[in-house]
């Protein structure tokens, strides 16, 4: 191959041929990343959760506990899969986890509730997953409330008040609830852009430290400094500009597919999300550095990288919100390129905020870049020495 006079096109042409023949490069960079996208989208896929199986236990036998039964049935949330005899039935399909709530409706329900009188109706919730738990219960509460409010209604139209007068008298105060910047209360919406970009930000990271930390392993530090005349900036510039283009290429896939295919809302400004998704993905390039330059040890890295990222991921608000975090753990989630990311996409995306507003977060993502940049001094000098080589 003919000499290449610029060096930083010569490390950019020799980490081109390191990702077509080495396997771990092509799964970190195509195949990972490509199968994550794809099972994300198909399991995230609806967006809400619906037909939840529940089991009833139907002790009444009237006209009231069938319009229940028909009325939870209906609840786009909830799917009757056990019409139980007893509760020890029921029980027992709860404990198989072939239901996940049980409504009990007791003999002489129907009796109680015409004659005014309070009319208890159990309900075993599992509670071990609180989401699916808390969605099961506000649709059958909100199921049987509006039964509830049915019977009151008769009642009172039979003493002679009017439909309206009776409905005044039910409901005094009538909520006109509006759900802002996601108004089909998609979590799809929330929970796939974060699920991506972490998947996508973790595959940026790990193929940035393997990418560095190969080069110490195998000893091949002092090919990557006489390619690149010496100097670690263009080293690392010219072997991260094949990621960054690829991970650049996937950030776009994954807009196409939640914006085009997904239908989520984009309010704001779509170049700036995209210029703050490629700073993003430089930054946790960059902080490869970090990992590499502070270990000398791509496998203690590479695992460093994985833990970093977890963490990252709990503290960024995805899976817990701020709110309900101590005050030493919500200082921690700063540190973190995916929660600026966040930030950066709820305000741009979901709110369509001004984008001045937005430009603090692209400044926090930017400065992972500035900090990542103090650790090139170490990293060269492992570069330069053979007895820093050969490390797992």
């Amino acid at each position: 191959m003919p000499r290449i006079k610029s060096p930083l096109l010569a490390v950019f042409t020799r980490e081109a041929e390191h990702i077509l023949h080495n396997p771990a490069y092509r799964f970190m960079l195509l195949t990972g990343p490509l199968v994550a996208i794809v099972l994300l989208f198909f399991i995230f896929q609806k967006g809400v959760v619906k037909e939840i199986p529940v089991a009833v236990v139907n002790q009444d036998q009237s006209s009231l506990s069938v319009k229940i039964e028909n009325n939870l049935d209906a609840a786009s949330e909830v799917s009757i899969a056990l019409r139980a005899p007893d509760m020890f039935q029921a029980k027992e399909a709860m404990e198989r986890a072939e239901v996940e709530a049980i409504i009990l409706i007791p003999e002489g329900s129907e009796k109680s509730a015409m004659a005014g009188t309070e009319t208890p109706i159990p309900i075993f919730i599992n509670g071990s997953n609180v989401l699916k738990a808390g969605l099961l219960q506000r649709s059958i509460l909100s199921t049987l409330k509006t039964i509830s409010g049915g019977i009151q209604l008769k009642k009172l139209m039979a003493t002679g008040l009017t439909e309206k007068q009776a409905l005044d008298r039910i409901v005094p105060v009538k909520v006109d609830s509006h759900a802002l910047f996601n108004p089909f209360m998609n979590y799809n919406y929330f929970l796939n852009s974060a699920l991506f970009h972490l998947m996508l930000f973790l595959f940026v990271l790990l193929s940035s430290i393997y990418s560095l930390g190969i080069e110490l392993k195998r000893g091949t530090g002092h090919e990557l400094l006489l390619c690149s005349n010496n100097s670690v900036r263009l080293a690392i510039l010219g072997k991260l500009a094949p990621f960054t283009i690829i991970f650049a290429s996937f950030a776009m896939l994954i807009d196409l597919v939640m914006y085009k295919i997904q239908g989520a809302p984009l309010n704001g400004s779509f170049p700036l999300l995209y210029i703050g998704q490629v700073a993003a993905i430089v930054s946790c390039q960059l902080m490869g550095i970090i990992f590499v330059g502070s270990t000398n040890n791509l496998r203690l890295a590479l695992s460093l990288g994985c833990g970093y990222s977890m963490v990252g991921m709990t503290l960024s608000g995805l899976t817990f919100p701020f709110e309900g975090m101590p005050a030493i753990a919500r200082l921690f989630t700063s540190i973190f390129p995916l929660t600026w990311w966040k930030e950066l996409f709820i305000a741009q995306s979901l709110y369509g905020g001004p984008i001045k507003d937005s430009m603090v977060y692209i400044c926090y993502i930017l400065l992972f870049q500035v900090v990542s940049l103090a650790f090139l001094p170490a990293y060269k000098k492992y570069l330069s020495d053979k007895k820093y080589w050969g490390k797992a």
